[in-house]
């Protein structure tokens, strides 16, 4: 199981409040939120646990793992979740499942985007057994940057339609206007196949936390209200100020104006926010 760093900040009630929206009827649900705002470390840290908590077996597919190879970073989710959830039931399936695997890799070495059958027999092994699933599916909006990926768009939904009863699924999302080619164009494979939901930003709390753990291994405090005002001037980046407070520790730096201006010599988050901003469509751009 992943073990969360010191600095995560735990977001327990929203991971139950997702979750209950998938119980009470809900099949599968897309959280949007821009790049560095914590969708993945609350996916594998937060929504992970809350969900093995209820018996659930989780699947966590991120699709840049292998930008280009979409049906690989499948059948590795699915590896790893077989792995790490039903030893024995991999070892029931040794002979079955490596002759499977190794054809799902030789394969997609070849060409991902002829293979999404690969796909859907990997995600087959899922619901061989007892107990519900659930499929987390980190930046699926990738599978809306070539056409080529919509068969195995296809075969997402109609895995995830042929087994409603004991599947569940979690898409996020970094562009508001893939997404939406993905969920709610009427010709695509997933229309209307998700809800979308809000992935709030954190705020005092979180830096609360976060000063708590820098007062802890530097025995200096920090003042709060002045890195909040950081936190929300940077676009209320997890990421960026959890980089900066651990900046400050490797350097000495207990001066947050010192520690800021530092930092800034060293990454410019303009640039950052300049790539990011640039790779998005005009739509994204306008909202």
């Amino acid at each position: 199981m992943n073990t969360p760093s010191k600095w995560h900040f735990p977001r327990s009630e929203l991971a139950q409040a997702y979750l209950k929206q998938l119980e009470a009827g809900l099949n599968s649900i897309a959280i949007f939120a821009e790049r560095r705002k914590g969708k993945t470390e609350f996916l594998l840290d937060d929504l992970t646990p809350a969900a093995k908590d209820k018996g659930l077996r989780t699947v966590y597919i991120n699709f840049w793992e292998r930008k280009s190879d979409p049906v690989y970073c499948i059948t590795q989710g699915v590896r790893r979740s077989l792995e790490t959830d039903s030893p024995r039931q991999l070892l029931q399936w040794k002979n079955e499942f490596s002759v499977k695997l190794g054809v799902f890799q030789s394969k997609t070495t070849v060409d991902a985007h002829q293979y999404p059958e690969i796909a859907g027999e990997a995600l087959d092994m899922l619901v061989a057994s007892k107990g519900g699933v659930l499929l987390m599916f980190d930046e699926i909006q990738h599978l809306a940057t070539d056409s080529s990926y919509e068969e195995l768009i296809a075969t997402l939904r109609t895995f995830l339609d042929t087994n409603k009863g004991k599947v569940r699924a979690v898409f996020t999302g970094s562009s508001q206007d893939r997404l939406n080619k993905i969920f709610r164009r009427q010709k695509a494979a997933f229309y209307r196949g998700a809800s979308l939901v809000e992935f709030p930003d954190m705020g005092a709390e979180f830096i609360s936390f976060l000063l708590v753990n820098f007062q802890d291994i530097t025995k200096r405090k920090l003042t709060k209200k002045h890195c909040l005002t950081i936190f929300e001037e940077y676009n209320n980046s997890p990421f960026l100020i959890v980089d900066l407070l651990q900046t400050m520790m490797r350097e000495g730096i207990y001066n947050l104006d010192e520690g800021l201006t530092y930092y800034l010599t060293l990454n410019n988050p303009d640039d950052e926010w300049r790539e990011l901003w640039e790779s998005l469509k005009l739509v994204d751009q306008l909202v």
